[in-house]
């Protein structure tokens, strides 16, 4: 498969506020040699707790941050090497669908044009055919004619997002980046998103990048799954073989917590020594899981284990992968 994006030894930290005037900065890591390669066609699931570094990944890869350390790189080329003209091709090629649907749309721009805008930016729609273009994007995504010149506080959340949906569509991208797309949703709402975002998939060849807390929502459209803690990748497998046989101890965690009606092993996995996710500012020495982990021995206080390849294709950062899950 051809590499779309790269992120290559990646680092993002971010300084805290001071209490007081004159402390020195503390800063918080939120990204810390992350690798990751986002193949043409594929869909990665990129999972984990809240405050992991997901979003702040997800900014990387399309270029909304800039990281410390480390290359962002688009078909084979570094992002800090780009012209400006290609820069904005690079813009219009990776496009992003955020969080938060309420606060993504200007409160002050019809929807119309808020979908239209990327049209007119890179300048792919003549003006008189603008309305023409932006009917037919709603259309795709599930938005009637008649909402043309609505205001976004006019509409429900999974409505806002389909919005969100279309302005990202707009720029006809190769790579979609969809940052948490329905964790602020109904549940009878987040179905639709995702079964509207693997349509377009399909129809469109688009190549995407899925940021989720829930592996549940991942299993369902993910190629591959990597799954982060406290910065790092933990875990990067075949989501098929991350949900059969995980090989970290904290996917094990994450995967015992999807509801399930029925006790499977899984479901009967040891519960973490402590539910609190310690701070990104004071990381713990080690395996940064170990406070945590069932399985901890003295080795994980003081040595980091590295990302490497448990079965083929199947890579996971324990010490003691392969003496837990043979079990």
């Amino acid at each position: 498969m051809t590499p779309m994006l790269a992120l290559t030894a990646a680092d993002k930290s971010f300084a805290l506020k001071q209490s007081k005037p004159g402390q020195p900065k503390t800063m918080l890591k939120a990204v810390d040699q992350v690798s990751l390669t986002l193949y043409r066609g594929e869909t990665l699931g990129l999972a984990g707790e809240s405050g992991c570094g997901k979003s702040t990944v997800a900014k990387l890869i399309s270029g909304l941050l800039k990281p410390d350390r480390g290359t962002v790189a688009f078909m084979d080329t570094s992002l800090d090497r780009l012209d400006r003209p290609a820069l904005q091709e690079f813009r219009r090629n990776v496009q992003m669908v955020f969080q938060d649907p309420f606060s993504s749309l200007n409160p002050r721009m019809r929807i119309g044009d808020a979908i239209a805008e990327p049209l007119v930016i890179h300048g792919l729609c003549e003006q008189s055919a603008l309305r023409t273009a932006t009917l037919s994007l709603m259309d795709q995504v599930g938005l009637a004619a008649d909402q043309y010149d609505r205001f976004p506080h006019e509409f429900s959340g999974g409505q806002r997002q389909r919005i969100g949906i279309a302005r990202a569509l707009a720029a006809s991208p190769q790579v979609l980046v969809a940052d948490e797309p329905v964790s602020s949703l109904d549940i009878s709402i987040q179905a639709q998103i995702i079964n509207l975002l693997q349509e377009l998939r399909q129809k469109r060849g688009l190549t995407m990048l899925m940021v989720s807390h829930d592996l549940g929502v991942l299993r369902h459209v993910s190629d591959r799954i990597a799954v982060m803690y406290l910065g790092s990748i933990v875990e990067l497998a075949p989501a098929q073989a991350l949900f059969t046989r995980c090989c970290h101890p904290y996917t094990q965690a994450l995967l015992a917590a999807i509801p399930r009606i029925h006790r499977d092993r899984v479901s009967a996995a040891p519960p973490l020594r402590s539910a609190e996710l310690p701070s990104a500012s004071n990381l713990p020495t080690g395996c940064r899981f170990h406070p945590r982990c069932p399985y901890a021995q003295a080795l994980c206080s003081s040595q980091a284990p590295p990302l490497e390849d448990k079965q083929p294709g199947h890579a996971a950062a324990c010490h003691f992968s392969q003496e837990i899950f043979s079990r």
